[in-house]
């Protein structure tokens, strides 16, 4: 997306550019009332004299950061309801490049969106509308010919989405999103061929897409890192507690700087404590 500001804001005491995804744009002269509309803020509401604010939808109590041409300057935490506000004072007459990510609770990133805006002193800019397309995380990174591929990630609360694994031919499943904003849906590989695949998701109402995650549909289930549950002594990822972990452990018994997964307690060393862990949760 490339939205631009143009000079001739010196001109009017307001200007407005609505580009094809419903983000508007908008700038006021400092201390102006704005002429009709919702979207523009004014100058005279306790903003800064010169300055931008960004406004949208991301995820519910996520993290939304702000850079300016690569460095991050500003960020805020989403409300319950994934909006979100964020302003930051200019004080000088240039083109700048503003970019902007979330991060959902689960520490999974959006992507980047990028807006140029020309920035003149004495307007306030207004950027609103903004609405990040949901975050996006996948079990495996290997499926079994015919099994499930479980995706999943947050996205605005109780909103119509689409998952779509795309191949020779892709095939598209409806989803919703749930009152905290999580969403997951088991996608049944059945009737597709082996070979490397790519899901994504998206809202119902929009074009712009999540991260394109490729996987294969194989022989094997091979589970994402990002997916495996936190069981204490797997350090294989393999979802089982058995030999190959047991091995694993006794090697860093009374060793310095042992890796988390078998130091169960975190105390920094492998000893009796971990062992009893590792029988816990043993699978066998």
């Amino acid at each position: 997306m490339s939205l631009t500001l143009f000079s001739g804001l010196h001109s009017a005491n307001a200007f407005t550019l609505i580009d094809s995804e419903n983000v508007s744009v908008s700038a006021t002269v400092a201390g102006s009332a704005a002429p009709g509309g919702g979207n523009t803020i004014s100058g005279n509401l306790g903003l800064p004299s010169t300055g931008v604010n960004f406004s949208g939808e991301a995820y519910p109590h996520a993290r939304v950061v702000l850079m300016r041409e690569g460095v991050q300057v500003a960020e805020t935490i989403a409300a319950s309801d994934a909006t979100f506000s964020l302003t930051l004072p200019e004080n000088y007459d240039r083109n700048i490049l503003y970019t902007l990510f979330a991060v959902d609770t689960a520490g999974n990133k959006s992507l980047l969106i990028n807006y140029p805006i020309a920035i003149h002193n004495g307007f306030f800019t207004s950027v609103s509308g903004i609405r990040f397309a949901p975050t996006i995380t996948i079990d495996k990174v290997e499926a079994r010919e015919g099994d499930y591929l479980t995706v999943s990630g947050f996205a605005v609360p109780g909103r119509s989405m689409e998952a779509t694994v795309s191949g020779d031919a892709p095939v598209t499943f409806g989803l919703s999103s749930d009152p905290n904003g999580s969403y997951s849906i088991h996608i049944p590989l059945a009737g597709l061929p082996q070979g490397n695949y790519v899901v994504y998701v998206k809202y119902a109402s929009d074009t712009r897409i999540s991260k394109l995650i490729k996987f294969i549909i194989g022989d094997v289930n091979i589970y994402s890192i990002e997916s495996i549950e936190n069981i204490p002594g797997d350090c294989n990822a393999d979802r089982i507690v058995n030999l190959v972990d047991f091995s694993v452990m006794a090697f860093w018994y009374g060793k310095p700087n042992p890796p988390a997964c078998v130091d169960t307690n975190h105390d920094g060393k492998i000893n009796l404590v971990d062992f009893s862990v590792l029988a816990f949760y043993w699978t066998g």
